[in-house]
Parts: structure tokens; sequence; C-alpha cells
């Protein structure tokens, strides 16, 4: 009678797995873009509310918007594939990058179910050779709260290195496949805490490559075969991989340059399997991971009380999970593409998932995706604690103690602000930008931006400076309302800094205990460009006592 039990209850479980890959399936059987278009749109009438607030969308890859039981809408670029042939589509495989560590986080609380590991472990316990181990806990792994620096975009405390050259010798390596986990050991076992465990936020991919190295110690499997298993097979993830090369069909853009630094093959995709695992490295196309993200909040992976575990916050983030107002999120960025992974939750719907990966590269192509093509801008110069851009007829004067943030990390910031956005008129004009300058420091961030008007402007708009600032307010309090932030913005009024006259805008905002303000001016500067400044931060001092500093 057991033995017919068990045999029962293995049937169930492989029909209701059946029935979600193949529920999984159905809703995507109607969906097809047809010759000449870019987008299919759904006509049931149940989902306008949902067509309206997300649908219209374009992008440089492909996007979805779907629910727990109907895909709503579909954008797929007009282009092909890397075969030359294919058209992009829904099938279209992309490295989905950080996105990935959602997969992980979910890995390892599944063996938590199964007793195997308690998330309260300290890292000592897999890792004995790690002094500092026993005050790192995988919980503090799952929420970004360890204190470990980052292998890869914090290289030089974690490494212990020093200086440009050295960092990207050791990120060649990292990229190249050559560092060895041993290597990656040896260096966190005397890496600094950059603050002690469970007191703050930072993100860092050692905590999810970790997380990996004790997936496979536990399992005694590679982490790509425990996540194929476990996730990929259980959600009908048909053409999902973890730790492969030469399955992603996408095609990458502008990577020469990345090419010849060696981050990169001659085709511009990721070379390394080893070192993106836990962390990064899954491939992926919109149709397995809307499937993933209906089993994962259809509670098909995990039980209720992982389920809790899953979506408690620290600072903002959960276990992969970036928890704000209107649900869950995670963005990737890899070589030459990125990722996003929103799921929004809903009273009508149960979930809305918003799901869109991209090769990098602006939405407008023209002048080889340089967001200032066609335009007089030139970029200014910092020098002696003066920033300076002659056509824009700046000289400021930055205040002692706040530093200049160095380009790439500018690019990184403008990178993940792009990707946070599912409204295609924001990502148009966060495209068209350029981040000339920003600095920070003693609570103060300043910023110096140009917009390419042609670029950036709705439609065939003229797209005055006031309704480039209406814009930018109404995103401000998008975001806001989506971050649980509270947003009060003034009323726009004309000031004169420096000689020249702004369009000056005030905000402050409060985030649970934490309140500030923020300035944007905002000036034409020819036919073509609109320089925004951005002062923001905690205001110790008066505007005006910034303001000064613009014509020194």
């Amino acid at each position: 009678m057991k033995k017919t039990l068990t045999i029962m209850l293995a049937f169930a479980m492989l029909i209701a797995l059946a029935a979600c890959s193949r529920g999984a399936e159905d809703s995507w059987k109607k969906v097809q873009i047809n010759a000449g278009e870019t987008s299919w749109s759904t006509t049931d009438e149940k989902y306008k509310s949902v067509l309206e607030s997300y649908g219209g969308n374009i992008c440089t890859g492909t996007m979805v918007v779907a629910t727990d039981d109907a895909i709503v809408y579909l954008y797929c670029e007009d282009a092909v594939e890397k075969d030359g042939t294919t058209r992009v589509s829904q099938n279209t495989v992309f490295d989905i990058a950080s996105c990935s560590k959602t997969i992980t986080a979910v890995c390892i609380l599944q063996l938590a179910e199964q007793g195997k590991i308690d998330i309260n472990d300290t890292l000592d316990r897999y890792f004995p050779d790690y002094e500092y181990g026993k005050r790192i806990t995988i919980y503090n792994l799952l929420h970004m709260n360890s204190g470990i620096p980052d292998y890869l975009n914090d290289p030089d405390p974690f490494w212990n290195i020093s200086g440009a050259e050295a960092a990207d010798r050791r990120i060649q390596s990292i990229l190249q496949d050559r560092t060895t986990d041993e290597e990656l050991l040896q260096a966190l076992y005397k890496a600094p805490f950059k603050f002690l465990p469970g007191m703050q936020y930072a993100y860092s991919n050692t905590n999810y490559r970790l997380l990996a190295f004790i997936i496979e110690q536990i399992s005694g499997m590679k982490y790509c075969d425990y996540v194929q298993k476990n996730i990929f097979d259980k959600c009908g993830m048909k053409t999902t991989t973890s730790m492969a090369v030469g399955d992603m069909t996408y095609v990458p853009q502008n990577f020469q340059e990345l090419a010849e630094y060696g981050a990169c093959d001659a085709d511009g995709y990721p070379i390394c399997p080893n070192n993106s695992r836990g962390d990064g490295g899954i491939h992926s196309n919109l149709v397995d991971m809307v499937a993933f993200d209906r089993a994962l909040f259809g509670g098909k992976l995990l039980n209720e009380k992982s389920m809790e575990t899953l979506f408690t916050a620290e600072n903002g983030y959960c276990c992969g999970l970036y928890k704000d107002k209107a649900g869950y999120s995670h963005t990737g960025s890899s070589i030459t593409c990125s990722a996003n992974n929103k799921i929004v939750e809903s009273e009508e719907f149960g979930h809305i998932y918003i799901i869109r990966f991209e090769h990098e590269g602006t939405l407008d192509q023209s002048g080889d995706g340089d967001p200032m093509a066609g335009t007089n801008y030139t970029k200014g110069s910092f020098e002696d604690g003066v920033y300076t851009n002659a056509y824009a007829g700046l000289k400021v004067k930055i205040p002692s103690g706040i530093a200049w943030i160095p380009e790439e990390e500018n690019a990184k910031m403008k990178n993940e602000s792009a990707m946070s956005m599912t409204d295609s008129r924001d990502k148009r004009r966060e495209n068209a930008t350029v981040t000339d300058a920003a600095f920070w420091g003693e609570g103060i961030s300043i910023t110096f931006t140009f917009l390419n008007r042609k670029q950036g402007a709705p439609g065939d708009s003229d797209y005055t400076v006031e309704e480039y600032m209406e814009d930018h307010m109404n995103l401000q309090r998008r975001l806001g309302e989506e971050q649980g932030v509270s947003l009060e913005i003034g009323d726009a009024e004309t000031v004169t800094i420096g000689g020249a006259e702004y369009f000056r805008t005030k905000t402050e905002y409060k985030f649970i205990e934490q309140t500030g303000k923020a300035y944007y001016y905002m000036r034409k500067l020819d036919d073509d460009l609109i320089l925004k400044i951005e002062i923001g931060g905690d205001m110790r001092r008066p505007i005006e006592d910034y303001e000064k500093y613009f014509g020194e």
C-alpha cells in the first residue's frame, strides 16, 4: 500500500509539473508578431489597464508584460539573431547577468527546506580556513549585508591590490576565466570587512559567488547541474542554461574595445563560465523567464515559510530581489547586454511580470549609438578643484570635501538607471543623455548632464526646457512611488546663477528616517542641447551657498 501511495504521489507531482509547463506554453500560443511589426498586444479588454500602464514600450532587444495566466504585451526589435536570418523574438537568448541571483537564492532556500543547511549557519562551517567566517551567516550573504568587498566591482580591497593597472589585470583574469575558485577563496580569507556583518547594505557579487560554492558543496553537484535539475527542469525552462558558452543568440554591438581588452570573445560574448556562477552567468529568454517567475511567485519552487524568507527585506534587498512599493525586481548588466526582471503585485491580476533583455546601445542607433551625435557637445574638464565646460559656459568651483566620481561609475549608474525604467519615453531620454561630470561628498551630489533634444524628444516635438523639466519631475514622482519614497515637488521658477538663466525646481524627499532635498536646473544651450544640473542630498547648507560657486 505504501509503495502504491508513493507511486501515486510521484505521478501526481509529474502531472502537476507537466500542467505547469503546458500552462506556460499555452499562454504564448496566440502571441505572434507579424512581418513589418515589432510588437503584439492582447485584445482581451480584461487587461486594458495593464496595457495602459506597461504596454507600448520599446527597447533594444525584447520585452514582455505578462500576468499569472496571460501574455499581455510583447516587443521585439526589428533585427535578426546571430545566425543572420532568425528574427529576434521571445525565444532570443540573452545573458540575464545579475538576475541570476534570484535563482541562486531559491536554490539556497530549497536546501534549507531539506534540512541540509540553515541560513543562520556561519561561513566557517563551509569554509573552515575563513577566520572571519564565524561572524558571517548565509543570511548575510543572501541580503547583501556581509561586509565582504565585491571581487569584481571593488577589486582593490578584495584582492589586496592597488592601482588601475593591477585592477585591470585582475578583472581581465576573471573575465577570461583564468582566476580559479581557490584563488578567490584565498583572497577572501585575507580581505578586510567594509563594515561589520549585518550592520549595512552593500551590493557585492562575492556574496552570491559564495552561495554557489555552498550549493555545490552541500549538493555534491556542479552549480549548473543543480539549477538544471531543481529550477530549469521544474519550471519547463527548455532553453535556459548556466555556465555555458556559445548558446546566446542576441547580437552584441559596440564591443570592439571590450574584445581588445579581453572582456569578451571576438563576437562580443562573455567567456567566463566558471567565474560567472551564482552571481550571474545564466542565459535565458522571455518564454523561460516568464515560466520561472510564475513558478516562483505561484509557490511551486518554495514552501510558504521559505517564501516569507525570500521576501524579507534588509535595507530594501531581499534574497536576490530588491523590494519596492510596487513589488520586487532585479537588474543585471553583462558585457554586452542587460536584463531587468520586475514583478508588480496586483490585487486584480495577482502578479504582473515585466521582463526586458537588451543588447547595449541606444534606441536611436544613429551616430553609432553616440547620444551626442550631431550636436556641438564638448566634454568638460576637472582640474585644480574647478569643473569647466566651455561650450556650456560653466566654470564651477567644487567645494572641498566633494570628490569627482570616475566616468566608469557614472556609466554604470546611468545603465542601471535606464534599466530601471519601464516607460519608453523615459528610457529614450536617458539614452539621449551624457553625464559630463559628477561629484559626491559631505552628503551632497552635484551632477552635470547634457540631453540631445533630437534623440530624446518624444516624436517630432520641439521639446522645450519646460517640457523636459515636467517629464523629469514626473519620472521622479513615479520612481518615488515605486520605491516608497515620500516626495514633494515645488513649483518651477526662473533663477540666475553664474550669469546664466535657468529653470529650477526643488524637491524634498523622505525615505524611512532619511530626509533630503534636490534642486534641478535646466537651460537650453542651442537647438540640440539642454543642460541639466542636479544638486541634492541632506543639504546641510542653504542652496545659495552652492549656487555661489557657479562662475567663480
